[in-house]
């Protein structure tokens, strides 16, 4: 899992990279592919760790067989009068397996007035117009940056209610570690 782990962190550190170069660009199909690049790896960065701390609980007894199939998006089969994950997809929503996290562990660490968690509504909402486009959709760095603010937020906030501990990069904020 410690490999899941770094790659988790490397989305967002990719995605935060992406900023940057966006914000150093003048030439408009640059900012706008280097902000979609950093709109993608935001949310997919976010799953990653979404994923991964399911992951932690797959064997867990305290959750029921129908929280860990939402939470691992598995189907859930019958088989000899017991009810078993069995390996067919059965995808969530990414805001509801959050939600549920939170209302599991520490619902007390989710406030969704908070202008965090509005942010991140509508920066799921902008990921899914740009993975299901119907329209075109102008995206702007402050969009970007909101998203990726509250995509650390929330991460921080899981890592809060579920291991008791915060999120080590949240000091970093939106600074990439990365150089390219």
């Amino acid at each position: 899992m410690e490999n899941f782990d770094l790659f988790c962190n490397a989305l967002l550190e990719e995605s935060k990279r992406f900023l940057e170069k966006a914000k150093g660009e003048k030439e408009p199909l640059s900012i706008n592919a280097y902000l979609h690049a950093s709109l993608l790896l935001s949310i997919s960065s976010l799953e990653a760790f979404v994923n991964g701390i399911a992951d932690d609980f797959k064997e867990a007894s305290s959750l029921t067989v129908h929280e860990k199939s939402f939470l691992l998006e598995k189907e859930i089969s019958l088989s000899n009068g017991e009810f078993k994950l069995d390996n067919r997809l059965k995808m969530s929503r990414l805001i509801e397996r959050i939600e549920f996290l939170f209302r599991k562990f520490n619902y007390s660490k989710l406030d969704k007035k908070l202008k965090w968690w509005q942010n991140l509504i509508e920066g799921v909402a902008l990921r899914n117009s740009l993975v299901h486009p119907k329209e075109y959709s102008e995206i702007k760095i402050v969009q970007i940056e909101s998203t990726l603010k509250s995509v650390i937020e929330c991460i921080d906030r899981l890592f809060k209610a579920i291991y008791k501990n915060g999120f080590p990069s949240i000091k970093m904020g939106l600074d990439s570690k990365l150089t390219f």
